[in-house]
């Protein structure tokens, strides 16, 4: 029997400001609905979705009158082991990305907030984002005891870290905007508006909230190509095209509960840390182990 009746896929982008359009893709399908791209609102005049719109159309698929949907965003849920204390002055998860979204609302782009973050004094001109200009400086991780990456990005080949935002992939970007908005969405959860969970970070398992929607982290490198890309026609569409058919196919095929039951890894753990205590603070990809 299937986990879900809606199935939503998310490749993000962390480029330029709020409300203006993007390189952001959207793909969904439900049971009784063939796989499709997600176009905006403004479609067909403006083909591109700013942040903006998909934050207000992931407020509406995940209230609670609708059928049971799980998202994937493609950003980092979490950032490594210790970043609450060590950068932010907070405890937790939740009051980290709450922090990181009070910079983001306060300086209006990602860089803006990365740079304000490594001008902090206690960190003497070694902050933890990397630029080009300073992707080789390593004092900041072994003298905070962060870490560059997150535990499972050292399981996965072309996994780039949560920190990192120079030339190429530039997956803080991504987090910093991505983190941004899943705080908006947890704040209208707190408010009553929509239902949801974020695994791991808030569910050790699906199975455990009932029908309560779920959303998960996805990293597209990971999944196999399909068969066919339909209707896509960019890479950031394919991307999130085949995140989609992956998620469809598994729990089709009985393989998606595993998915939420990742096994211990014996490397890359803090110290005096319990596996689960570090993954429901740093996150996990879905379809990883």
């Amino acid at each position: 029997m299937a986990m879900f009746q809606r199935y939503v896929s998310v490749d993000w982008s962390g480029a330029g400001m709020e409300h203006k359009p993007v390189d952001l893709s959207v793909a969904a399908a439900g049971r009784a609905a063939p796989a499709e791209l997600v176009w905006p609102p403004r479609f067909p005049r403006v083909r591109n979705w700013s942040r903006a719109e998909c934050r207000e159309w992931l407020s509406a698929i995940l209230s609670t009158d609708q059928p049971r949907t799980i998202v994937a965003l493609d950003f980092g849920l979490g950032l490594p082991w210790g970043a609450d204390q060590g950068v932010f002055r907070r405890d937790g998860w939740r009051a980290t990305i709450q922090a990181l979204a009070d910079l983001y609302g306060r300086y209006g782009t990602a860089r803006a907030v990365a740079e304000v973050v490594n001008r902090d004094p206690r960190f003497a001109g070694h902050g933890p984002y990397r630029f080009d200009e300073n992707r080789t400086d390593f004092r900041f991780y072994l003298q905070h005891g962060v870490a560059y990456f997150r535990l499972i990005e050292t399981a996965v080949p072309q996994a780039i870290s949560q920190w990192y935002m120079g030339s190429g992939g530039t997956a803080g970007f991504h987090t910093i905007t991505g983190l941004s908005a899943l705080h908006d969405l947890i704040a209208q959860r707190e408010a009553g508006r929509v239902q949801f969970r974020v695994w791991p970070q808030e569910c050790e398992h699906p199975m455990d909230v009932g029908g309560t929607h779920i959303i998960v982290e996805s990293y597209p490198a990971i999944y196999p190509k399909p068969a066919s890309f339909g209707p896509c026609t960019t890479d950031h569409q394919r991307d999130a095209w085949k995140v989609l058919l992956w998620m469809i196919e598994a729990d089709e095929l009985g393989n998606l509960v595993k998915s939420f039951l990742p096994s211990p890894l014996p490397f890359g753990r803090v110290a005096g840390t319990s596996f689960g205590d570090q993954v429901r603070f740093e996150g996990w990809i879905l379809g990883v182990g």
